[in-house]
């Protein structure tokens, strides 16, 4: 009896231990096809990616959006130094007309108070003549009166037929004609002077008016078209050094000009990025490699399997790829691959936190 016992229980032991054995073997072909499986997956399967969520303190994020920042401000910078340039520029193009407009209404000037002198010299000139035949004729008159007169009152004085107060009288008369000669001939002298004054003017003038711009010393030039000629002269400097200054100002306003416009294109690009948009909320992307972007095309369904294979269902369509080079580790092997990230449009937000999905249809489908 105790020894049936025995032998059913040794019979229960043996087949207990064959079922377990049998249960053994068959997980670790199974765990072994999952491997094989999943390692065949991944060395045939170009229709992959792995998601990650982008959050507001992520580093890139940070990164990027400080670099923004920077990028504003250095922009903000270029503008400021791009509307002073146009202030001096505008200055230097007001300073450049204002000489041009004093150059031009000098020598309009300088040939105005040269034909006035003409004129002036040709009057004065035709008046000293008169006054000189006049000054002759009243002289020569003066002349034959006094001579006259002084006979005339000598014989009557000595007639005893004039008081001596009447010859003092007309002695006095002669005398004063004799002082008319004399302011006569004063007048003369003035009128020489005014005439010689009005013609060193006039030469002056001239002089000035043919010197202008020139480097040569003109002849019969006076100290007062001298001093005009240096008011010429440091407008003539003036207008040089505003039209060097405004040509200077309108380079460095074509360069500000020029990069404010690169500033302004990698602004748009940076406030373009998909990845600023994690700054207000979490953003779902997801890294492609290279190799399988023929098959991330924007609008691809997105998949999610368990086991990474089995089992699988839709939940979203890839987005918009993002501008950027990236690299990151292979989801099972060692090593890293270069590729880019995209955007996704998830319907089952948990499936952001899976390792792995598939791209435009299951694994498994044929």
């Amino acid at each position: 009896m105790n020894q049936q016992v025995a032998n059913r229980l040794n019979t229960v032991a043996v087949s207990a231990y064959k079922l377990m054995g049998t249960v053994l073997l068959a997980l670790i072909l199974l765990g072994l096809m999952s491997f094989l499986a999943v390692q065949g997956f991944f060395l045939t399967s170009n229709s992959w990616a792995t998601p990650t969520i982008l959050s507001p303190t992520d580093p890139n994020i940070l990164a990027l959006n400080a670099q923004a920042a920077q990028q504003e401000s250095e922009r903000d910078a270029l503008v400021a130094r791009r509307r002073e340039a146009a202030d001096r520029l505008q200055e230097a193009e007001r300073t450049v007309a204002t000489e041009q407009s004093f150059q031009q209404r000098f020598a309009v000037a300088l040939k105005g108070e040269k034909a006035s002198r003409d004129r002036l010299t040709k009057r004065l000139s035709a008046l000293r003549q008169e006054y000189l035949r006049a000054g002759e004729e009243i002289a020569e008159s003066n002349r034959a009166y006094s001579g006259l007169a002084r006979t005339r009152t000598k014989a009557l004085y000595s007639a005893r037929l004039m008081e001596r107060e009447d010859v003092l009288t007309t002695n006095h008369h002669l005398a004063q004609m004799a002082q008319n000669n004399l302011s006569l001939a004063q007048e003369a002298v003035d009128l020489d002077m005014r005439l010689d004054t009005l013609r060193r003017e006039r030469e002056g003038l001239t002089a000035a008016e043919n010197g202008l711009g020139r480097d040569e010393t003109a002849t019969g030039l006076t100290t007062d078209t001298l001093l005009l000629e240096r008011e010429y002269t440091q407008s003539v400097l003036a207008l040089a050094r505003a039209q060097a200054q405004r040509k200077s100002l309108e380079e460095d306003v074509r360069a500000l000009d020029d990069r404010i416009r690169r500033f302004d294109h990698l602004l748009q690009v940076v406030h373009g990025s998909p990845y600023l948009k994690a700054l207000e909320q979490n953003l779902t992307v997801a890294f492609v490699p290279y190799e399988n972007m023929p098959n991330a095309r924007e609008g691809t369904p997105l998949y999610t399997c368990a086991f990474k294979i089995f089992w699988c269902r839709a939940v979203g369509v890839v987005g918009p790829a993002l501008e950027g080079e990236v690299s990151q580790q292979h989801p099972i092997r060692q090593y890293h691959l270069r590729g880019v990230m995209v955007e996704l449009q998830l319907r089952d937000a948990p499936s952001a936190r899976e390792p792995l999905l598939h791209l435009g249809r299951p694994p498994l489908m044929l």
